[in-house]
């Protein structure tokens, strides 16, 4: 279970230099999204349980949201390909894992989602990262990882106090930064990914829920 009563609110933090490198391969073996319109968005989804330092797989099951959390696909139970063995088991990822238990206080026990997630944009092309707009997830805790980008600006990761209000943080990552936070608290969303040319584009992220 989760300490419910620790004080993270929202934590901004970067991981040593190249950490994240190793990763960037699996991104570009990431199948379509199968639950929205087009092929802007690649996902592979799975679980790991907290034992210790250590993380073991669990079936990945059925992904499920309400529709009063998720109005884009809420009550819809989604099943996505699996993540690769070898990205689960790579030592970056598992320190990604670390981090994230650390911040957010996980016991033994506590189940960790892991979306991986490759948005694709081209010419004249602007693409919403989350097409449900401002929006929670329906967890206790989440964090988004930034795995990197080629050919394409925007993504600036934006925090809300409430849906009808403006955002009061706004920032656009850099490879290796990542953001925890209180996913009762607050609202999120992201900036649309814009191209720079006239190639195929991508901004890649992983995003961990508890």
């Amino acid at each position: 279970m989760i300490d419910t009563d620790i004080k993270l609110q929202w934590h901004l933090d970067a991981l040593p230099a190249g950490t994240l490198t190793p990763l960037q391969g699996f991104f570009g073996r990431l199948p379509v999204d199968p639950y929205i319109q087009g092929s802007f968005r690649q996902r592979r989804y799975g679980r790991v349980e907290k034992e210790g330092s250590r993380f073991q797989p669990l079936d990945n099951g059925v992904f499920f949201q309400a529709a009063a959390i998720n109005k884009f696909l809420g009550d819809v139970p989604r099943t996505y390909a699996e993540l690769e063995p070898a990205f689960v088991a790579h030592p970056s990822f598992i320190q990604l894992l670390k981090l994230f238990a650390r911040h957010t206080r996980l016991e033994d026990g506590q189940a960790i989602g892991i979306h991986q997630m490759r948005i694709v944009t081209g010419e004249g092309e602007s693409v919403p990262p989350a097409p449900e707009g401002v929006h929670q997830d329906g967890f206790d805790f989440i964090g988004v990882f930034f795995c990197g980008s080629e050919g394409v600006s925007g993504g600036a990761l934006q925090l809300y106090h409430g849906l009808k209000e403006q955002p009061f943080f706004q920032q656009q990552l850099n490879v290796g930064e990542y953001l925890i936070l209180d996913d009762r608290r607050f609202y999120h969303n992201a900036a649309p990914i814009l191209p720079l040319g006239t190639d195929r584009g991508h901004w890649d992220v992983i995003v961990l829920t508890a």
